[in-house]
């Protein structure tokens, strides 16, 4: 009887909760590598399902002034790429006619992505808009309906790593407050915003009447995650040398993403030339760091078979496209340049040239995919340059090895020297769209 009387209670219980599960998923957009992807999710940062892919089957994105064309659906969630110079992309999705709690609704969900928290700021077309900006240590979220303020609206804010968003409602100028400060340990993915703002307005869909309109929207930018105070400093309590690499470096891979090769590239208009002179010049400088840092008596350098292979791929990329391994003469006068300042510093060692390896290998194997798939899409071949580079995160445990302060400050350079040619590289007059030629 016992037995029977649990079985029951077990089984109501689950048709309680299958009944109101649907209700705690939301449309999110996330943006990352200069690409968008939808999906119907619990949280931001939940893997998608492919039973849900009904809800973004009919997503119509904005970026800026422009329509996205969406990727076919995969595992329930749909991508596409951003606008050359957009960082915020808004998706609107008409569910349907639904009924709970006695009413009867239309339910839509508006989805907007950023790029970062600067961008969540930026204001979208949209009859719901979620905003988001920081200041000191205060998250202010905004909500507005057709461009004015939302008072009392309650905002629910999640972020990476937390079971349960954080609510706030906002105040007389639509405004909602939370503390925003980010702890050791932290980690890192996307903030998940969202807000519904319910409309009195009836009518019908699909033969359905309803008597009022439920309008949920969402906000994402992405935060990074913070190391625990023990994996943050070394053994002498300072930053490891990946990280000092890395503020050496500056802005300089927001200054690459907007050089003429990835804007031609990103808005569909790159061609084979353009790309052949693009991997030909990769090619000779790969050739002469693989030179230098492929010698029996630099065993200890971060440079092995998974770094060797950049080489090969890019290579057989070339003959692929009916050029083959390109030869100096075919350097662009840039090119030829920086393989003479490659040449010479290898009179003081080969951490100047590894510091060069060290800027291409981090942008092949993590914004390089992003870059190799937009050349998939546009001349439908994807360079195994791009696509099957790997083994970077061990690299780096390699790199952080290197203690002494001469090596260090010579891969600085040559890190630094490589982001001046690469920038005035990828803006040579060949990679420009009106120019190309094929």
């Amino acid at each position: 009887m016992i037995r029977r009387f649990l079985s029951t209670l077990l089984a109501v219980l689950a048709l309680t909760f299958a009944g109101t599960s649907a209700y705690a998923h939301f449309i999110w957009a996330t943006v990352q590598n200069n690409q968008v992807r939808f999906a119907l999710l619990e949280n931001a940062n939940a893997p998608s399902a492919a039973q849900f892919e009904q809800y973004v089957a009919n997503l119509s994105p904005r970026c800026g002034n422009k329509t996205l064309k969406l990727d076919p659906p995969t595992e329930g969630a749909r991508s596409a790429t951003l606008s050359s110079g957009q960082n915020v992309v808004i998706g609107e999705s008409v569910v349907g006619v639904k009924e709970r709690d006695g009413e009867t609704y239309l339910l839509v969900y508006h989805a907007k992505g950023a790029a970062t928290l600067k961008a969540a700021g930026t204001g979208v077309k949209a009859p719901v808009d979620l905003r988001a900006r920081q200041d000191g240590q205060t998250l202010i979220v905004s909500v507005k309906r057709n461009n004015q303020p939302v008072s009392e609206s309650e905002v629910w804010v999640q972020r990476p790593g937390e079971e349960v968003p954080t609510s706030v409602k906002t105040d007389l100028k639509g405004e909602a407050r939370l503390f925003w400060t980010t702890k050791p340990g932290q980690p890192g993915g996307f903030v998940g915003v969202r807000a519904m703002i319910t409309e009195l307005k009836s009518g019908g869909v699909e033969g359905k009447a309803y008597t009022s309109i439920r309008r949920w929207a969402t906000l994402t930018f992405p935060v990074e995650g913070t190391k625990s105070e023990v994996e943050s400093k070394g053994v002498s309590g300072e930053k490891t040398f990946t990280q000092i690499l890395r503020a050496s470096f500056g802005d300089n891979h927001e200054v690459v993403s907007g050089a003429e090769f990835n804007k031609t590239l990103f808005s569909g208009k790159l061609t084979q030339t353009q790309l052949r002179v693009h991997l030909q010049q990769r090619a000779l400088i790969h050739t002469e760091l693989d030179r230098i840092l492929d010698k029996d008596t630099l065993a200890s350098l971060p440079y092995g078979s998974a770094q060797k292979n950049l080489v090969m791929l890019i290579k057989e990329d070339l003959t692929t496209l009916g050029v083959g391994a390109p030869i100096e003469t075919q350097a662009l006068p840039l090119t030829r340049d920086f393989l003479q300042a490659i040449r010479e510093s290898e009179k003081q060692g080969p951490y100047f040239a590894l510091g060069v390896f060290h800027v291409y290998y981090g942008g092949t194997t993590n914004g390089g995919r992003m870059i190799g798939k937009k050349i998939g899409e546009t001349l439908n071949f994807t360079p195994a340059y791009y696509e099957k580079s790997d083994g970077y995160r061990d690299y780096l445990k390699g790199v952080n090895r290197i203690t002494d302060s001469r090596s260090r400050k010579e891969m600085i350079q040559g890190g630094q020297k490589a982001y001046e040619y690469i920038i005035a590289s990828m803006n040579e007059k060949v990679f420009k769209a009106k120019d190309a030629q094929d």
